[in-house]
């Protein structure tokens, strides 16, 4: 059985324990760069720093932090370690045999969401509690779809993107990278790379430089 080490002690390292499926998976502990808590949802805190970890090829990882970037870097640490993330897919949520949801791990699909036929994940992102991903979507690394968000069919979301939650976009648009789309907002047109867009219909609020995003 793998032995797993969740990165993130904070809320959604929750929903992400929630949902292992603990016949194939021991959870083992934790690592978390702020915490000073000696254990978390009753397994330890094995760590605030990568490095201060022991033998840390002995084990599987999930990312359990919601920030994109964040996520992103402790992504690009793992994979340059050369160290397995897996997935983690809440037995409640409905997934198309005929979707392709990325290998390379680090995917969290939570409680009551469906992907549909047709739809591509990327790795390292979220659908979260009750998101839909309907048929032929395309949705890009390190991306965060949020509780109850819809993409109607054919939506391509960039790499790094905020999908808010109970947003709902409309089919066959295109939300650029690392965009962040407000919660409740209605996109019914394309969203632009590194732009904050919310409202009913949604409109654009800011753009957001690289250096300030997140």
């Amino acid at each position: 059985m793998e032995k797993l080490i969740i990165i993130g002690a904070g809320g959604y390292s929750k929903s992400v324990l929630d949902s292992v499926d603990k016949n194939k998976i021991q959870m083992t502990g934790f690592i978390d760069e702020f915490s000073d808590k000696k254990e978390h949802l009753g397994y330890p805190v094995l760590a605030n720093k990568f490095s201060d970890l022991k033998n840390p090829e002995n084990y599987v990882y999930f990312i359990a932090v919601g920030n994109n970037i964040n996520r992103k870097r402790w992504f690009d640490i793992l994979k340059q370690s050369k160290l397995e993330l897996i997935n983690v897919v809440d037995n409640s949520a409905i997934v198309s045999p005929n979707s392709q949801i990325a290998k390379m791990g680090g995917i969290f699909i939570g409680k009551q969401a469906i992907i549909n036929s047709g739809s591509i994940i990327g790795h390292n992102c979220i659908i979260n509690t009750g998101a839909l991903v309907e048929h032929g979507c395309i949705v890009g690394n390190h991306v965060n779809i949020s509780t109850r968000a819809i993409l109607n069919g054919d939506v391509s979301v960039g790499d790094g993107s905020f999908v808010g939650s109970s947003s709902v976009s409309i089919g066959q648009i295109k939300i650029g990278e690392w965009a962040i789309i407000g919660a409740g907002a209605v996109v019914i047109k394309n969203v632009n790379s590194y732009t904050m867009v919310a409202g009913v219909p949604a409109r654009l609020i800011k753009n957001i430089p690289w250096g300030k995003y997140g």
